[in-house]
């Protein structure tokens, strides 16, 4: 088997489908081939294509199928439309990040607040405990965007305050919540695994309009800025930070 790499989106997507507890979270991903396109875009009609390493949202874009062999391009907030999938493949190849391995994966369409794509950040760190949700907060995309991230603008909400207001139909909060929490401390267990001396996770999870969650994807040095956004997020970021000193230091102590 391969030796998976932290930093590789689609080593942690792999790994991940092989654990039962999680396999049902994960959106059809597939690495970035013109076979790979057609058939995922044949088969779900809007898909996204991203690189297998990066932060930060970019080379990520979003395609939908307008028409019969018509389709839309969004790079953040810049929409092309092209004609003809070969045509597709052949924009997306000259493009600056496609000189790495890149992925192609279903779109999950994101439940929404103020009519915006929402998703959630939630960090798991080790401590005491073992594996403990030390953060957690929603991002909505800015106004125009399909991407969530912060650095491009969007806004950042409780978890609690977000699910109250998305689109999502019908669901229990109490009983979301716990579900969230769940999975996040699933991924950690089955990530922990291949990377045991790894300390902190970022994950990046959505709920569906029908109260579906799903596994975006898994950061391993995650980006804690959103949580100086809100007064009520600075207890967070205090332990999170907190934690990574503690964890620097326990590091230390064993060499």
């Amino acid at each position: 088997m391969y030796k998976p790499r932290i930093n590789n989106k689609f080593h942690k997507h792999q790994i991940m489908m092989e654990d039962p507890c999680l396999a049902e979270f994960i959106p059809e991903t597939r690495l970035f081939t013109n076979n790979n396109l057609i058939d995922l875009l044949n088969k779900y009609k809007k898909v996204i294509v991203k690189p297998s390493r990066g932060s930060l949202g970019k080379g990520i874009v979003v395609i939908t199928e307008l028409g019969t062999e018509e389709y839309e391009l969004l790079q953040l907030n810049k929409q092309k439309h092209i004609n003809g999938l070969e045509n597709v493949y052949k924009y997306l190849k000259k493009l600056e990040n496609f000189n790495i391995p890149n992925i192609v994966q279903y779109y999950i369409p994101l439940a929404k607040v103020y009519d915006r794509p929402m998703d959630l950040r939630y960090i798991a760190q080790r401590t005491e405990q073992d594996w403990t949700i030390t953060g957690k907060y929603a991002r909505v995309a800015k106004v125009g965007y399909a991407l969530t991230n912060f650095e491009h603008g969007s806004s950042i909400l409780t978890v609690e305050d977000a699910l109250k207001s998305s689109t999502i139909k019908n669901f229990n909060i109490k009983e979301l919540n716990e579900k969230l929490n769940m999975v996040t401390l699933s991924i950690t267990t089955c990530l922990s695994r291949y990377f045991p001396n790894h300390k902190i996770w970022g994950c990046d999870l959505c709920v569906d309009e029908k109260g579906s969650i799903w596994i975006i994807e898994v950061n391993s040095s995650p980006q804690i800025k959103g949580f100086l956004e809100l007064e009520s997020l600075l207890p967070m970021y205090q332990s999170i930070v907190g934690y990574k000193t503690l964890n620097k230091k326990k590091g230390r102590r064993s060499r």
